[in-house]
Formats: structure tokens, C-alpha cells, sequence
């Protein structure tokens, strides 16, 4: 069963609800220093998000690369499934056993019947 719920809310109305605090007056501190030209403030805040960024790359390269590793680990392991499920259609086919020479059977002179 689905359920499909539509809700119109404004942004503020959604805010509110979830319970988010209000950032609108820092955010109006901010402009209002960059439109007075804080030299300063701008490069910290261009710092600050250059190094969050760099950090958020680093972390989706880490995830990609264990995700591009699972991925092969997978694929690696249903080619063997594959190849021990379907042998004729592997490319590792196993080698069949060569003929071994059975060892003669020796009894010893107390293992022997008497007659």
C-alpha cells in the first residue's frame, strides 16, 4: 500500500516546525559586513570553506574508492559462483586429477589366514 501526502508549507512554516532556530539576523550581520568590504572576514570565511571543502573531497574520494573496492569484491566473488556452479562456462576451469597408481596392499604374515 502507498500513501502519496502533498503538504504546502513555506520555508519559514518548515523551519519552524522541525524546529531549526532562526539564522536570518546572522546571516543579515554577515552581508551587511561584506557589503562594507571586511577584507577580513571575507578571507576567513573563503579559508573556512576552502578547507571544508577540501575535506569533503578527501571523504567522497575515501568512500567512492571502498565502494569501487566492495564492487570488485563482489564481481570477483559471483565469477566464482558462477565458476563452481557452471564449470564448462568458467574461464578457471579445474584441471581434472590425474591417475594415481594405487600402493599394493601388503598384509602381514599374522593378518594371513591359515589353512
Amino acid at each position: 500500500m502507498k500513501i502519496h501526502v502533498e503538504v504546502e508549507v513555506s520555508p519559514e512554516e518548515m523551519r519552524r516546525l522541525v524546529g531549526l532556530p532562526d539564522a536570518q539576523p546572522l546571516w543579515d550581520a554577515v552581508y551587511k559586513r561584506i557589503g562594507e568590504g571586511d577584507s577580513e572576514m571575507i578571507q576567513q570565511m573563503a579559508k573556512t570553506a576552502f578547507t571544508e571543502g577540501m575535506k569533503t573531497i578527501d571523504l567522497s574520494a575515501r568512500v567512492l574508492k571502498s565502494l569501487s573496492g566492495l564492487a570488485s569484491n563482489r564481481k570477483n566473488s559471483d565469477k566464482a559462483t558462477a565458476a563452481s556452479k557452471d564449470p564448462e562456462n568458467s574461464d578457471d576451469k579445474p584441471q581434472k586429477p590425474t591417475p594415481s597408481k594405487a600402493a599394493p596392499v601388503r598384509r602381514s604374515a599374522s593378518s594371513k589366514s591359515k589353512t
